[in-house]
This record gives structure tokens, sequence and C-alpha cells, in this order.
């Protein structure tokens, strides 16, 4: 019976060591497909990652330049509040210049049409009353 018992463990032996190593080939297998889908997702993530940061570096340039030109713009906005505080200083002188010219012209209007009673102050000669002696007696004294 001792070479039947050895004969049936040694079946049993090499069963058990085949059944090892088909465990041993379908967990290398595994293992390999899971190395490969590692890889897979790593170059995916690897790709993912460069597309960021390739976008993450547009996004930066494009903020700078929105900061240029939102500098550029304060200053050109600064320029105009400059020009449009000196025009409205420019015209609020002109109002007054018109406003002055305007009371000015209403005073000399109004002073038109009232009567000039001593407008040139002279007297009045009564040139029928004796007409010979009294324009020999007003001459110019340049004439005489």
């Amino acid at each position: 019976m001792a070479p039947v018992m050895k004969s049936a463990y040694r079946s049993v032996m090499f069963f058990i060591g085949q059944r090892e190593l088909e465990m041993q080939y379908k967990m290398n297998r595994i293992v390999a497909q899971c190395r490969q889908k590692c890889e897979s997702m790593q170059e995916k993530f690897t790709e993912k990652l460069e597309q960021l940061h390739t976008a993450y570096q547009k996004m930066a340039k494009r903020c700078q330049m929105m900061e240029q030109e939102i500098e550029s713009l304060s200053k050109d906005k600064q320029e105009l509040q400059e020009k449009f505080s000196e025009k409205a200083r420019q015209k609020r002188k002109l109002d007054e210049m018109y406003d002055q010219l305007r009371s000015e012209y209403e005073s000399n209007k109004r002073s038109a049409i009232q009567p000039a009673n001593n407008f040139f102050s002279r007297n009045e000669l009564d040139l029928f009353s004796n007409p010979a002696a009294t324009m020999m007696d007003n001459r110019d004294p340049i004439r005489k």
C-alpha cells in the first residue's frame, strides 16, 4: 500500500502544482491587465494634466492681457476725465463770459431805449431869431 499511497500522494501533489501554476498564470495575466490599465490611466491622466496645465497657462496669459487692457483703459479714462474737466472749466468760463456780455447787451439795450436828454449837452441856438448876429457871435474859436 505504500507504493499506492506514494503514487496517490504524487498525483495529488502534481494536481496541486498544476492548480498553483494555473492560478499563478491567471494572476500574472490579471496583474498584467491591471498594469496595462494603470499605464493607460496614467497616460490619460498625464494627457489631461498637460491639457489642464496648457489651459491654465492660456488663462494666465489672458488674465495678464486683460490686466494690461484694464490698466490701459484706466489710463485712457483718467485722460478723458482730465480733458472733460478742462472742457467743463472752459465751458463754465464761456458761460460766464456769455452771461456777462448778455447782461451788458441788455443794459445797453435798456439805456438805448430810454430817451437821452443830455446825450450831447450843448446850448441850442435859435437860428431864426437873428441869424446873422447869432452865427457871427458863435463862430468857432479856431476860425477866429
